[in-house]
C-alpha cells in the first residue's frame, strides 16, 4: 500500500511539474498553432472559420498575429478540442502539451509492446529524442490525435477488433491529406478481406462526430468551405518534396506530382503483398511513405512516421546501428532548425523539406540491401 501510495504521489507531483512547465513556456515563447484550435472552442457557435472574428477574438485577449491562427481542419475533428473552450489560452497551451506527451508516450508503449520486444527504455527514449515530436509539443498541433487514430487502428486491426479500428479512424480523417495512401490502403484491404465492420464504425464515428458540431452550429459546413476555398488558393511552399519542386520550377500544380506518384506506387504495392499483408510491416510502410509524398503538409505532421520506425528499430536486433545513424543524421536537421542555425544563414521551415524521407531512409537502412529493396519497391 505504502509503495502504491508513493507511486500515485510522484505521479501527480511529476505532472504537476509538467504542466506547469508548459504552462510557463506559453508565456515565454511566441503563440503557437494551438492557437487556432483554442480560438476554435471559443468561437464554434458563432464561426470558428472566420479569419475576421479570429482575429478580434486573439486580439481581445492579447494575442497579436497578423495573419490570425484561423482552424484549417475539417468540422469533425472540433469536439476534439472544444473542452479548450473553458481555459485561458496559457492554460489551454499546458493542458494541450500534457495530453500530448501522454498520447506520445502511450502510444510508443502500446506499439512496443505489440511488436513483442520485451521490456526496454526505447518507448521513452525514442519518441523524446524524435525531431517531429519535440516540434509537435512546441506547437500544440492536431497532429498527435491522427498518430492516436493510427496507433489504435494497427493494434486493433491485428487483434481483429474491427469495430475499434474503423471508429479510430475518425481521428485518422481530421488530416486526410497527411494520410491519403494509408486511407486508401485500409479501404482496398477492407473491401478485399470483407472486414465491413471497419468502414461501418468508422462511418458511424465520423456522422457522429459531425452531427454533434452541426447541433452546436448549423452553419458549420458552409463556413467550412468557404474557408476550405482560402486555402486551396495558398501560392506558400509546403516543406516537402512537392514544395521543393514548386520552389524550383515555379510551378504550384507540379506540387502535387510526388503524392501522384505516391498512389500509383501504393496500387502496385498492395497488389504485391496483397496475400500476405501485415499492418505492421506493410501498414506502417504505408504510413510514412503517406508522410514522404504528402503535397500539404510540415515537420510537425511527420511524427506519423513514429510507428515505422518502431516497427524498424524493433526489428533490426543486433544491427541497430544502421537505423541508428540515419536517425540521427535526420534529427540533426531538427536541432538545427529549432536552434534557429539554419535560420541564421536565411533558412525557414523549407529547409527540413528532406526529413520525411531521411526517416524513409532510417527505415530502409535497418534492413539488408535485398530485403529493403523489396520493402519498397512494388
Amino acid at each position: 500500500m505504502t509503495q502504491r501510495l508513493s507511486t500515485v504521489a510522484l505521479t501527480i507531483i511529476v505532472t504537476a511539474l509538467m504542466f506547469f512547465t508548459a504552462f510557463m513556456a506559453a508565456g515565454a515563447l511566441p503563440v503557437q498553432d494551438l492557437a487556432q484550435y483554442w480560438s476554435a472552442a471559443h468561437l464554434v457557435k458563432q464561426n470558428p472559420y472566420s479569419p475576421e472574428l479570429v482575429s478580434q477574438f486573439q486580439r481581445a485577449h492579447g494575442i497579436q498575429v497578423d495573419p490570425p491562427l484561423v482552424l484549417k481542419n475539417p468540422p469533425w475533428t472540433i469536439p476534439s478540442f472544444l473542452l479548450l473552450g473553458i481555459f485561458s489560452y496559457r492554460i489551454a497551451f499546458a493542458f494541450w502539451t500534457l495530453l500530448s506527451l501522454i498520447i506520445l508516450l502511450g502510444c510508443t508503449h502500446a506499439i512496443w509492446r505489440e511488436l513483442n520486444t520485451g521490456a526496454s527504455r526505447t518507448p521513452i527514449l525514442l519518441p523524446l529524442l524524435f525531431g517531429p515530436a519535440v516540434v509537435q509539443l512546441m506547437l500544440g498541433q492536431w497532429t498527435i490525435l491522427v498518430l492516436l487514430g493510427i496507433s489504435v487502428f494497427l493494434i486493433a486491426i491485428e487483434r481483429r477488433q474491427d469495430w475499434i479500428a474503423g471508429a479510430s479512424l475518425v481521428l485518422v480523417l481530421g488530416k486526410p491529406h497527411v494520410a491519403l495512401l494509408f486511407l486508401l490502403a485500409v479501404v482496398i484491404w477492407t473491401i478485399r478481406q470483407r472486414r465491413w465492420r471497419v468502414l461501418v464504425f468508422a462511418s458511424i464515428a465520423l456522422f457522429s462526430m459531425s452531427l454533434a458540431i452541426q447541433l452546436l452550429n448549423p452553419h458549420i459546413w458552409s463556413q467550412f468551405l468557404v474557408r476550405t476555398s482560402e486555402v486551396v488558393h495558398e501560392t506558400e511552399a509546403y516543406p516537402n518534396l512537392g514544395g521543393m519542386l514548386y520552389l524550383v520550377t515555379g510551378n504550384h500544380s507540379l506540387g502535387i506530382l510526388p503524392q501522384l506518384g505516391g498512389v500509383i506506387w501504393l496500387i502496385f504495392y498492395f497488389r504485391k503483398h496483397a496475400y500476405d499483408w501485415n499492418w505492421w510491416k506493410h501498414g506502417s510502410m504505408v504510413i510514412l511513405c503517406s508522410v514522404v509524398v504528402s503535397y500539404y503538409s510540415y515537420p510537425y505532421d511527420e511524427i506519423l512516421a513514429l510507428p515505422a520506425l518502431l516497427v524498424a528499430f524493433a526489428n533490426a536486433g543486433v544491427h541497430r546501428r544502421r537505423f541508428l545513424i540515419p536517425f540521427i543524421a535526420t534529427n540533426l536537421g531538427y536541432l538545427l532548425y529549432i536552434s534557429n542555425v539554419a535560420g541564421r544563414f536565411g533558412y525557414g521551415y523549407m529547409f527540413l523539406f528532406w526529413t520525411a524521407s531521411g526517416w524513409l531512409a532510417t527505415r530502409l537502412s535497418s534492413l539488408p540491401p535485398k530485403a529493403a529493396q523489396s520493402e519498397l519497391l512494388p
